[in-house]
């Protein structure tokens, strides 16, 4: 790498992380939201630019007639308006003081995860870099070519969907203002995907760590911060061995599902209840399709289990935050059906939407009504609550006798999620046993949980529980797999990422739990959030 590349690179990355943190600190006070270290702004910032990139050019990606450059050039003058957005607000991000103690510490932090990173390209993870670089290139020599998702005809068929994600078109904007050779694109995209990587994963550990800990003792709080950091290093050397990619945008996408659960957790744990969290999250969720359109089913399924852990929260009210948080990834899994002419997808969820509008526009009519269902989920959440799950397995029990198969041979232990994961056991039939132990300690272990989820206290470990649970039980079993794999038969390829995701978060809220254990809550009425402001001035 030339000296004269490391300072371009260095000039980009101080652009976007600029963009990033004064329009997350902008979002940050629309959103109400109660923040101590601004830096934890540069994730918001991050995934609100995305989501604004997939809502911006989705609609144009319908036009067949327009081409791929033209999205690049569009990023372009997305990225400037962003930009002028920032500027427009400036007394939100003005006042900022980088000289703080907890400022220092997190530029510290990001230190850490650079090194790391670099660490983890070069050592742990086992991509290859030449694949990603080609697919770039194809791209950039395909730019004058007409892209749309409804023609079959254009030279970007072979790449799937990876000319409609933002991801892709991100990079590629910036290879071309940067006006790189391909032999340079790692030179240039490998270090500045590294130092974003380092400053997203470090503003959502100092999300994690103030969420949790606002009533703690100064000592308690540095162990936790401590304890916390080894956790979330650990962790993200475990997604660079599982080969979560940062280039095509596969670590990026469970950081967003990370962000938007952490979001959640800190909606649902706490006695204060931030009031626009529900369409932030929501908002945010809506961006995946900047990162990966081929997981729509996983945000459906992580949608699911946010919808209950929502209800298992709060008796009443719970309606319009389900609404909020749903109609905008909502929209995506529809459209991501409809390319794929998955007709009977489409009528059911599409449906469900209508059904969705139709609820809010009773919430702002006849409230009434909408009190009644929400009494009815109440009181017959078991039903709810089992309802899917047992449908699944009916089905995939009724395939599994009618074609006469064996769940335990490999054909189908393989589609187990828990059997990617023991990868590490190279006796097969070992393997195999292990998975199915494991697979029915879960599976017991996530009915008795539906039992008595509404009579244990809410708290964050609690609540990642009921996440976790309540996804394997519905989705990730071995029986139910058998019946979701018809339908999305991609599911195995992503290594089951939501229930990734869901465990690392309750293992990294263990040592929150475990320091906040003696903490004795002050009162159980939940305050709503509806004027907060960050601004002094």
């Amino acid at each position: 790498m030339t000296s004269s590349l490391i300072f371009i690179v260095i000039g980009i990355s101080m652009l976007y992380l600029f963009m990033f943190y004064t329009s997350g600190l902008i979002f940050i006070e629309f959103f109400k939201f109660k923040i101590k270290n601004h830096f934890v702004a540069i994730a918001t910032g991050f995934f609100s630019y995305f989501t604004f990139i997939s809502v911006c050019t989705f609609p144009l990606q319908l036009i067949s007639v327009l081409p791929y450059v033209f999205f690049v050039y569009y990023i372009f003058a997305i990225t400037i308006i962003y930009l002028l957005f920032c500027f427009i607000f400036i007394k939100f991000w003005l006042n900022t003081n980088f000289f703080k103690l907890d400022s220092l510490i997190f530029l510290l932090v990001v230190a850490v995860f650079i090194g790391i990173d670099y660490f983890s390209v070069n050592s742990i993870s086992r991509e290859n870099f030449s694949r990603h670089k080609n697919t770039l290139a194809i791209l950039y020599w395909l730019k004058d070519n007409q892209v749309s998702f409804f023609n079959d005809s254009t030279l970007f068929n072979f790449l799937g969907f990876k000319p409609f994600q933002g991801w892709y078109t991100f990079q590629l904007s910036v290879i071309m203002m940067v006006n790189v050779e391909p032999y340079q694109y790692k030179d240039l995209i490998v270090p500045l995907l590294i130092i974003l990587d380092a400053f997203i994963i470090t503003s959502i550990l100092f999300l994690f760590y103030e969420s949790f800990t606002p009533k703690m003792r100064l000592n308690n709080r540095v162990a936790v911060f401590f304890i916390s950091l080894v956790t979330f290093i650990i962790t993200r050397m475990i997604f660079w061995w599982l080969d979560y990619s940062i280039f095509t945008g596969d670590m990026i996408l469970l950081y967003l599902i990370f962000y938007a659960t952490t979001m959640l957790l800190r909606y649902t744990t706490l006695n204060v209840r931030e009031r626009y969290n529900p369409i932030f999250i929501g908002f945010v969720l809506g961006g995946y399709i900047s990162f990966s359109w081929e997981s729509s089913y996983q945000i459906l399924f992580l949608l699911y289990a946010f919808i209950f852990l929502i209800q298992r929260r709060f008796n009443q009210n719970f309606t319009k935050d389900i609404l909020k948080i749903a109609i905008f990834p909502m929209v995506g899994f529809i459209f991501y059906n409809i390319i794929l002419r998955l007709y009977l997808q489409v009528v059911i969820f599409g449906s469900i939407l209508v059904l969705m509008l139709l609820a809010s526009y009773l919430m702002n009519r006849r409230y009434s009504f909408v009190a009644k269902f929400e009494l009815f989920l109440e009181n017959h959440n078991l039903f709810t609550v089992l309802f899917v799950p047992i449908f699944f397995m009916t089905i995939s029990t009724a395939f599994i006798l009618a074609f006469n198969e064996n769940i335990l041979a490999e054909k189908y232990n393989s589609l187990n999620i828990i059997y990617i994961w023991t990868s590490l056991v190279e006796n097969n039939i070992a393997k195999q046993f292990l998975t199915f132990i494991i697979s029915m300690t879960l599976l017991t272990c996530s009915f008795v949980w539906v039992f008595f989820r509404k009579k244990v206290k809410y708290d964050l470990i609690t609540n990642c529980i009921d996440l976790f649970l309540v996804s394997y039980l519905t989705f990730y079993n071995p029986i139910s797999v058998r019946f979701i794999s018809t339908f999305y038969p991609k599911m195995f390829e992503t290594n089951g990422m939501v229930l990734v995701v869901l465990l690392f978060t309750f293992i990294n809220a263990l040592p929150y739990a475990i320091k906040t254990k003696k903490t004795i809550q002050e009162s159980n009425d939940v305050i709503v959030i509806k004027k907060y402001s960050r601004v002094n001035f």
